[in-house]
């Protein structure tokens, strides 16, 4: 019973962060006629899970006491953990829209984009944590609390069209969303009280679940786009780029949810929790009477957890071989915190550069990166990760760029 709670628990956050290479690099394909762009993220975070407990469900393994202990010493009063898939793939054609020279449309391209993203948020108490990996007997006369938790988890595809401008490169792209996946939960208040015998229990809860209620791939659909400005500005007589990015920042049209809610207090005695479970007392109908759980359904519209961003960006063509980048971003999500970032950048050879960085917010606390960026004539291509050292996540980010 206890590793079925620890389950459900981890995967309510992972049923599914990646983040944008670092550094951001400013556009080198000149004057070719295209280029094509794949981007794969993947990057999960804690300021108090270990990564060796989140491994374990991942790869399989067993989580030991001082793995749980580990993990403990780092919970505070409020938890974090977040996960980011994605993958992107994007077209962009250097012809001009028209060739009329008077148009506005005269020196832009356009885009064709499309991608996968699935974003899980969670936010949880001590006492979920423990109760979820040491089980009951922990709290045996006591209180465990579980107010403030809640979670949700979105997978979404899109496809996209845009134009950008050949000269600044800036863009704007308008996509067609269709919903993947949707879960969402919270614990307004919630407490479970156990007498030290073991045979009487004490519920009181509010909160509630729900579901995107239709199966099959499309669940919903929706509208998001996506800008790309940049400002050219110059320092010490060096040219400097910064970016103000927006991505996925739209909604998912009203779409039909099953609801699970309760707000009640229930007070059971006459068995202890093991018997109750074991001997399937219980079916999940009258259970969720019993509970006062009630089930419905409902329309939400929904707010994709898209992102903004400002940051200085590198320009591959510079002279001077050291650069600096920074930024700060931030998801549209309650569970995230403010994300910054900082990094050099150094040209090593003609052909590779590479660098280091140091972040801080997002689902954790401070975390180094590194990177590594091969430029071709035609090609680029970049491994990177943001989180290299942390014990409470990893992250690794690929990115291929090809004009022609």
């Amino acid at each position: 019973m206890r590793n079925l709670i620890s389950l459900v628990f981890l995967f309510c956050g992972l049923t599914v962060f990646g983040q944008h290479m670092l550094p951001l690099v400013q556009d080198t394909t000149g004057n070719y006629k295209g280029s094509i762009t794949f981007t794969s993220n993947g990057d999960y975070a804690s300021n108090s899970i270990g990564k060796n407990i989140v491994q374990s469900f991942f790869y399989g393994g067993f989580i030991d006491q001082d793995m749980k202990n580990s993990s403990i010493e780092r919970l505070q009063n409020i938890n974090q953990f977040g996960l980011d898939m994605n993958a992107e793939l994007s077209f962009r054609s250097k012809g001009n829209l028209t060739k009329k020279e008077s148009s506005p449309f005269h020196n832009h391209g356009y885009i064709v984009q499309a991608g996968y993203h699935q974003f899980s948020s969670l936010v949880f108490s001590r006492d979920v944590f423990r109760y979820a990996f040491e089980g009951n007997s922990l709290f045996l006369g006591d209180t465990a609390d579980f107010s403030g938790t809640r979670f949700q988890s979105m997978g979404y595809s899109k496809i996209g069209f845009g134009i950008f401008n050949r000269s600044t490169n800036n863009a704007l792209t308008l996509n067609v969303i269709s919903l993947n996946q949707f879960a969402s939960g919270n614990m307004q208040t919630a407490s479970i009280i156990q007498d030290s015998q073991n045979d009487t229990i004490n519920l009181d809860y509010t909160g509630g679940f729900s579901f995107a209620k239709y199966g099959g791939f499309a669940k919903g659909f929706g509208i998001s786009f996506d800008v790309d400005y940049r400002i050219q500005t110059n320092e010490n007589e060096h040219a400097m780029t910064f970016q103000f990015l927006a991505k996925n920042i739209g909604f998912i049209l009203p779409t039909q949810m099953t609801r699970y809610a309760a707000d009640s207090s229930f007070q059971y005695t006459g068995f202890n929790l093991n018997q109750l479970v074991q001997q399937n007392i219980l079916s999940t109908i009258q259970l969720a009477d019993t509970l006062g759980i009630e089930k419905g359904t409902e329309k939400r519209a929904l707010l994709l957890p898209g992102f903004i961003q400002f940051s200085k960006l590198v320009d591959m063509q510079a002279t001077q071989r050291i650069q600096s980048f920074y930024g700060a971003r931030m998801f549209l999500s309650k569970n995230y915190i403010p994300y910054f970032f900082a990094g050099v950048h150094g040209r090593v050879t003609k052909n590779w550069s590479t660098g280091l960085s140091a972040s801080y917010g997002g689902f954790s606390q401070l975390k180094w990166g590194m990177y590594s960026s091969f430029q071709f004539s035609r090609w680029n291509i970049g491994v990177a990760s943001e989180n290299l050292f942390n014990k409470t996540g990893e992250s690794i980010i690929l990115q291929v760029k090809c004009a022609f």
